[in-house]
């Protein structure tokens, strides 16, 4: 299958190189990209933007879950419709063609588009030791299927760099797509807390509410991740001796599901015990407009879930 990508332009009043939106892929991994500028360093920077978006995480945001019911009416004033725009760099992005015609450059570019474990399996030295993994991420699909492809298991780390998600493992950098991310997504338990949310799948205007379990008395935290990497906090150090929903629907707004994209989207929830009220002020709590371009933070989180305890549930949301 040819997939074309291309940056939208205004209409020109000459036609296009014959080549130009029209070259092969060399194999069905190989992603082509196409921009037009009078500056040959700007019609790279267009056809190197139509890959990025193509493969990129999608950073457009409007909150899910912002929407609180109040006696039944949705307080449309906490709805957080915040877009996040920032230029992305790709590393690995090749020129296939550039060709100046009328005073327009017009430029080709090639990226790489293989499966990840088989791009990290290439990339990585011959002699490898089992190392020690974070706790949140040997249990995602995506690292276990990293660990099944290298038959070792590594210490990689996700990290937000150049203004994409990407995995890491030492110097090694690969960008994560959508469907990858996703595959950070992961339901975890412990013996120690549980939480669990009244739905597996929600639609439009559906109500969300937490049952969260503690084995012991302590405290509770709930943390929400949004599809993009973004992270709130929804409850911060509450007081629990074994059981409570969150929230109870009575003196605590609930949570109404709004979806503004185009397909389904997934978000996760985590819960974390602490025996002490622990510092949360790494991440922003969950409010009107607090979830924009500097909360994406989940590759803080992570870090933060190797030393402690914690239970994640992850949830869909249709359209």
């Amino acid at each position: 299958m040819k997939i074309v990508l291309f940056i939208f332009l205004p209409i020109l009043s000459f036609a296009n190189p014959s080549w130009f939106y029209n070259l092969e892929p060399t194999n069905r991994n190989e992603l082509i990209g196409y921009g037009i500028d009078k500056e040959l360093v700007k019609a790279k920077q267009k056809a190197t933007t139509s890959i990025v978006e193509f493969i990129s995480v999608k950073i457009q945001s409007t909150l899910s879950i912002s929407d609180s019911d109040v006696n039944g009416e949705i307080n449309s004033n906490s709805s957080s419709k915040i877009k996040s725009e920032a230029s992305a760099v790709l590393s690995g992005v090749k020129v296939l063609k550039s060709v100046k015609t009328d005073g327009k450059w017009y430029v080709a570019v090639k990226y790489d588009n293989s499966p990840l474990e088989k791009k990290f399996k290439k990339l990585l030295p011959k002699k490898l030791q089992n190392e020690k993994q974070n706790q949140y991420l040997k249990n995602t699909p995506l690292v276990k299927s990293l660990n099944s492809e290298i038959k070792k298991n590594l210490n990689y780390k996700i990290i937000r760099k150049d203004n994409l998600w990407q995995i890491s493992y030492k110097d090694i950098f690969l960008p994560i797509s959508q469907d990858n991310f996703y595959k950070l997504f992961s339901n975890t338990k412990s013996n120690t807390i549980s939480i669990k949310a009244n739905k597996r799948e929600y639609k439009q205007n559906d109500k969300m509410y937490f049952k969260i379990h503690n084995k012991d008395a302590g405290y509770i935290s709930i943390l929400y991740v949004e599809h993009n990497g973004k992270v709130g906090v929804l409850l911060s150090n509450r007081k629990s001796d074994n059981f409570f929903n969150y929230p109870n629907g009575k003196d605590e707004d609930t949570f109404t599901i709004v979806n503004p994209y185009k397909g389904p989207i997934k978000e996760l929830y985590i819960a974390i015990y602490s025996k002490t009220a622990i510092d949360l002020d790494e991440f922003e709590s969950v409010s009107d407009d607090l979830l924009d371009k500097t909360n994406f933070n989940f590759h803080k989180l992570i870090a933060e879930l190797n030393n402690i305890v914690f239970s994640s549930y992850v949830v869909k949301i249709k359209k």
